[in-house]
């Protein structure tokens, strides 16, 4: 009984995989009509130096620089790390061309 109380607290977050090699705009998940996009968690590895910018509902988002072989970890904290607004898609821009790898655990809310 306790672990199904444990399980009825956790939210159920989708889970999606990062894999692009283009630069620019990188649609990593698809706008959705009614909802918007909730990023809870996130790990990624580039395979080449790039710049990174996550488009949510910011203003204006700060791209951060990685190098060949770095990675990024936005680990869940019970606080959402990106949210975007609603029928708006979560993109990736990357300032060069080159593999990002990895997974982002998010939800949908209204």
């Amino acid at each position: 009984m306790g672990v199904q109380t444990l399980y009825a607290r956790l939210p159920i977050l989708n889970r999606i995989a990062i894999n692009f090699s283009s630069s620019g705009d990188n649609t990593v998940i698809a706008a959705d009509s009614v909802n918007r996009i909730v990023i809870h968690r996130l790990w990624l590895t580039v395979g080449g130096a790039t710049n990174l910018t996550f488009k949510d509902n910011l203003a204006s988002p700060a791209p951060i620089s990685l190098g060949q072989y770095g990675g990024i970890t936005f680990d869940a904290t019970g606080e959402p790390w990106l949210i975007t607004d609603v029928n708006t898609a979560f993109i990736i821009n990357s300032s060069n061309a080159v593999q990002v790898s990895g997974c982002i655990y998010y939800t949908l809310a209204v």
